[in-house]
């Protein structure tokens, strides 16, 4: 919300959900309905799915690179830092800016990358 606090006013409120959990994204569009969440459903879906065939598909690995490319794309990314995913888009990130902490909130309770 402070985020957005920053931006125009009337700017869309539009926040790229990138989860392995379908029950989030059904749970974050009825908290907020002034926002509108963009996700890829086949890839939640896929993710979801803990199979081995599954989860190790070819399907599962390009849902996961098309998360990591539009995670880079976003202006402000709010993720934990323990997972890999976002660690990587944080690395990525800062070889791109100087200052990537000003984009990056980590969920994380007291969180050190060590």
């Amino acid at each position: 919300e402070r985020y957005y606090d920053n931006k125009k006013k009337g700017v869309e409120k539009r926040v790229y959900l990138a989860t392995d959990e379908p029950a989030v994204v059904t749970e974050l569009r009825s908290k907020y309905p002034d926002y509108t969440f963009l996700t890829d459903n086949a890839t939640v879906t896929a993710a979801s799915d803990v199979s081995f065939a599954s989860r190790y598909s070819a399907d599962s690995h390009v849902g996961i690179i098309t998360d990591i490319q539009l995670l880079l794309s976003c202006e402000f990314v709010v993720c934990t830092l323990s997972s890999n995913i976002c660690r990587l888009v944080y690395e990525v990130q800062s070889s791109r800016m100087w200052n990537v902490s000003d984009t990056f909130h980590s969920a994380d309770i007291a969180y050190n990358y060590q």
